[in-house]
């Protein structure tokens, strides 16, 4: 397959370095007018600037790009190939996905992902194994907490630019929490959120604190943050018959610390030395595969000619209508 990779900042280049070494891709051209050919080692495959997008020479699309251009991007994508893998959010806002939607509608035996490979870190995989019958038990809460200290330059970021990103550290890094939430409790309603920019000033939420609830009522509350000053990322599962709590991942900088899952069994005076403190087992995880898997997955719906079986449309579209609602509920307070 050849491969148009649209973006090369961050993602763009985990993306590329993970197609560069799939063995179904023959070639991979970036588009991304801010970047020069001759100071990366790209085999010459970068478009130059202005010159039109060879759609016909290519299978598939993978969108990296600021958000304020994705949802154009994804959908003329869907129109010329039919298969693109678009990075999260998926727009600025409800109306950008809806275009998204749009296009997908119109264009049959598509194949369309999203990125959203917190889902496939270990640690949520070896989680959700522990659910259910023979093991935890049905969920009845999750609470996770993710953020960071956002740096120095955190205020000229474009990710902070409310006409280029769409919204704050919601849409930005608690959008892939709210995700995982749907992943262990299914389809999720918002019932109070809290925004505010206390700190960086920089127009979009900085800290998003939100309550939300299951299908069964089971609640979920998410706190997104640019003020942790700790890079943090936890998310705490309670289950009948005990808990999770899945912390840490592989990140470039190792910030977040080491990838670790608990298991705590609920045990009552009866079956343990004392209440309310059970044994428990830790996994720890030395390797993220993620960001492959999600690669490998898309490439083999594509060869298969069958949808993803991770970051669907309808999942997208489950946690872009959340970020919606939360946004339309509440202000964002200074």
């Amino acid at each position: 397959m050849n491969i148009l990779l649209f973006g090369y900042g961050y993602m763009g280049k985990i993306r590329h370095a993970v197609l560069r070494r799939h063995p179904a891709v023959r070639r991979v051209t970036i588009v991304d007018p801010f970047i020069d050919p001759k100071m990366l080692d790209l085999d010459g495959a970068v478009l130059p600037p202005c010159a039109p997008v060879p759609w016909e020479e290519h299978d598939a699309a993978f969108i990296c790009t600021p958000n304020n251009v994705t949802a154009d991007l994804c959908a003329q994508s869907l129109r010329r190939l039919r298969r693109v893998f678009c990075e999260k959010p998926p727009g600025r806002n409800w109306e950008e996905f809806c275009q998204i939607d749009e296009a997908a509608r119109s264009v049959p035996d598509h194949v369309l992902a999203f990125g959203f490979n917190h889902r496939l870190h270990p640690s949520i995989q070896a989680a959700l194994a522990l659910l259910g019958e023979g093991g935890l038990g049905e969920v009845l809460y999750v609470k996770g907490t993710y953020g960071k200290s956002g740096g120095s330059q955190y205020r000229e970021s474009w990710r902070n630019n409310r006409e280029v990103s769409g919204g704050g550290i919601l849409l930005d890094q608690g959008i892939h929490m709210l995700d995982l939430f749907q992943l262990f409790l299914g389809p999720l309603t918002v019932v109070e959120a809290v925004l505010t920019d206390s700190f960086w000033k920089c127009g979009v939420e900085d800290n998003a604190f939100v309550l939300l609830k299951g299908g069964r009522g089971q609640p979920a509350f998410l706190h997104s943050s640019a003020t942790l000053w700790k890079h943090t990322f936890r998310i705490e599962i309670g289950c009948e018959n005990g808990y999770l709590k899945a912390s840490g991942f592989l990140s470039k900088t190792g910030s977040y610390g080491r990838e670790q899952l608990v298991i705590g069994k609920r045990q009552f005076e009866d079956e343990a030395f004392s209440l309310g403190n059970p044994r428990e087992e830790i996994i720890h995880f030395d390797r993220d595969e993620s960001w492959d898997k999600e690669v490998h997955e898309f490439l083999a719906a594509v060869q298969e000619g069958r949808p993803p079986h991770h970051g669907s449309l309808e999942e997208a579209r489950q946690v872009m209508k959340l970020v919606h609602d939360i946004y339309a509920m509440t202000p964002v307070t200074q």
